[in-house]
């Protein structure tokens, strides 16, 4: 594997790390929790988090939009703790071995994604870290401001 792609792995890490600890410090009711009207309950948002990582693979691999809408039909975890975690650990594992695959030239082939953004296969890499990183800090958001919960785990190392 490319040496930058290791690093962002070795932080990827820890984050999925974190949102596996996360969820284990939750109550299964918990997950039906919707601190806001008409946006995700704290389920929704650890689902949408367990397939995140394969989803913006296939999506920075060129993926239709309905090869997608297949594929998060397909891919929804359980509404439970463990179901949410092995989706996370899977749909991460499959991230990292198509990463593994690339060649340095593939990484750096650009793709367009069905809605029109353009990037390198290294850049939707970035993206999905930073994607990842944005709704994890949503979540503990949710947890510490709504459900008044300190999980007291550690989000960056």
């Amino acid at each position: 594997m490319n040496l930058y792609c290791q690093s962002v792995f070795q932080q990827m890490d820890m984050a999925i790390d974190s949102v596996l600890q996360l969820i284990g410090t939750l109550r299964e009711e918990d997950l039906a929790f919707r601190p806001t009207a008409n946006k995700m309950s704290v389920g929704e948002l650890l689902a949408h988090l367990a397939v995140l990582c394969e989803a913006d693979y296939r999506i920075g691999a060129g993926a239709s939009e309905e090869e997608m809408d297949l594929f998060y039909e397909q891919s929804e975890p359980a509404m439970n703790r463990k179901a949410l975690q092995h989706a996370l650990t899977m749909h991460y594992a499959a991230l990292k071995q198509g990463i593994a695959g690339l060649s340095d030239e593939e990484l750096f082939i650009r793709t367009t994604a069905f809605w029109g953004g353009n990037h390198s296969r290294f850049e939707w890499l970035l993206d999905t870290q930073a994607h990842f990183y944005h709704h994890r800090g949503q979540l503990h958001a949710m947890l510490v401001h709504s459900l008044k919960h300190d999980p007291g785990v550690r989000l960056f190392e």
